[in-house]
């Protein structure tokens, strides 16, 4: 990672939150495939169901959720330097926001960071 130290700790601090989300949206996808697999549509979790993931932001003692879809929170994770934040917990020194949301934003990391 690129960046001065403190800010490439920040970056780390939001990888971090993001790895815990994405392996609960991973297990819904799982889920998923299995229902599907079974023929069992009443376990599938619906892509506009609203989820409740935690703040992707920097602050490592942050534990406020954001609700998202199931869908729109894959989309937003396709790419690797794009986050889910609470609006106002953005650190304009790493990331900028990109969309704004009811309940959330979405924020791009500065080039070079998560490298």
């Amino acid at each position: 990672m690129k960046g001065t130290p403190s800010e490439r700790r920040l970056a780390e601090n939001e990888v971090t939150f993001r790895q815990l989300n994405e392996r609960a949206h991973n297990g819904l996808v799982k889920i998923n495939e299995l229902a599907h697999e079974d023929k069992q549509p009443e376990f599938m979790v619906d892509d506009n169901t609203p989820l409740y993931f935690y703040c992707e932001c920097s602050n490592l003692s942050c534990i406020e959720r954001v609700t998202i879809t199931f869908r729109d929170y894959g989309k937003i994770h396709q790419g690797g330097s794009d986050f889910v934040v609470v609006p106002g917990h953005e650190v304009t020194a790493i990331e900028r926001v990109i969309k704004k949301c009811p309940g959330y934003n979405v924020v791009r990391k500065s080039a070079g960071l998560l490298e």
